[in-house]
């Protein structure tokens, strides 16, 4: 089986190339991706694959049936890729860079987007050799408020109900060849949050009969760290990081306010509640201690992305199959977040990276992210090699 799914990525590896490039060229915001998620069911239904689009404004939902007949053991396992580009300009030398002017793929998701649908085209093919199905899942705006959550609540879960989903990310930090995987926490929560001090402003040359929110948010950002290297457990991964300080307008006047906007990362659910509440609380002493007011805000994201044990050994298994079992890695979690992370609250999933790195790592988010098209051959056999093994168990 393996064999023929190398020799069917052979046969269709063109198209998609063609695709990747077209969705490159032409790269759509969160939300925006009409024509890439036109592109991909065009693509797929001249394939013969039934495609449902405009799921959560721009998502579509592909359903590969397979030709075996269906028995209670049948299941359905469901395939991810996110469809959205990053408002960055493109500073690469390809031919095919950005023809939009501040948009760019920077992370990968034409890759993603033109993987899943060579191996929707090749799982179609090989239809005969499973019983089940396979659902291909286009999503929206995974860089933007999530594209992930609204599909699964417009029911792509259901109908037939989906056993597993698995996804990959083409990944820079990871070798050219190599798959990397992991059991348990891989991705952290990304929440995001805005603080808003309010003290007393006035003339420079008399601070003691004002109250100072620029020294006040000084003290908050430092006790934040604090927080990091003293009050979490140094055994569990946490980040902090304010990103943004926002406050008073020229020389020699003290502002009314201040205000901070960051990231609070963690990599489990306890973790999540509990430190934007010591953050708050941290915050909200400081500013009383200066006679201030404080307003914290938290904005929940996705929640922290946790791999299956059993099928995040499944994915590994599979991936050996493809790229040898001395390419098939263990990774570290990282405090990046990603909203595949609403899939893996519902059913057992695994999400693996696919290596794009050459001499050095390839900085994702980036105005000059490039990597060979050649990885689409590796992501979207390990994607088809992971659905069959998981119905053929």
């Amino acid at each position: 089986m393996t064999e023929r799914i190398k020799e069917l990525i052979e046969k269709h590896y063109l198209l998609a190339v063609e695709i990747r490039h077209k969705i490159h060229q032409y790269p759509e915001l969160a939300f925006e991706e009409f024509e890439t998620s036109r592109l991909v069911a065009e693509t797929l239904e001249r394939h013969g694959i039934k495609v449902q689009s405009g799921i959560a404004k721009t998502g579509a939902l592909a359903l590969i049936e397979g030709k075996k007949p269906r028995d209670s053991r049948a299941k359905t396992v469901l395939l991810r890729a996110d469809m959205d580009a990053l408002p960055i300009t493109e500073e690469t030398d390809v031919p095919f860079a950005s023809c939009k002017p501040g948009l760019m793929h920077a992370c990968g998701h034409d890759g993603h987007t033109a993987g899943l649908v060579l191996a929707g085209i090749v799982l179609k093919e090989l239809a005969a050799e499973f019983s089940g199905g396979i659902k291909l899942m286009f999503q929206p705006a995974e860089e933007g408020d999530g594209g992930a959550e609204p599909m699964i609540a417009a029911g792509i879960l259901e109908n037939p109900k989906v056993d597993a989903a698995f996804g990959c990310h083409l990944w820079g930090g990871v070798k050219a060849g190599q798959i990397a995987v992991n059991t348990g926490p891989l991705m952290a929560s990304p929440d995001e949050f805005y603080i808003t001090v309010r003290g007393r402003g006035g003339h420079a040359a008399t601070p003691h009969i004002t109250i100072d929110p620029i020294v006040i948010a000084a003290q908050i950002i430092n006790s934040f760290q604090a927080i990091a290297s003293r009050r979490n457990d140094p055994l569990l991964p946490l980040v902090i990081s304010t990103c943004g300080v926002h406050g008073g307008g020229t020389h020699n006047i003290i502002p009314d306010t201040v205000e901070l906007v960051g990231t609070v990362r963690t990599l489990n659910h306890e973790q999540r509640a509990g430190i934007p509440a010591l953050m708050e609380q941290t915050a909200s002493d400081i500013a009383r201690s200066w006679g201030a007011d404080c307003v914290f805000k938290l904005i929940r994201r996705y929640p922290p992305l946790i791999n299956d044990a059993a099928a995040a050994a499944l994915a590994g298994s599979a991936s050996a199959k493809i790229v040898g079992r001395e390419n098939v890695i263990t990774c570290p979690p990282n405090m990046g977040g990603e909203d595949f992370a609403y899939l893996a609250e519902k059913v057992p999933s695994a999400f693996f990276f696919v290596g794009i790195a050459k001499d050095a790592p390839v900085i994702h988010h980036n105005s000059k992210f490039a990597w060979d098209d050649s990885i689409l051959k590796i992501s979207a056999a390990a994607l088809c090699q992971t659905a069959l093994d998981y119905l053929r168990q």
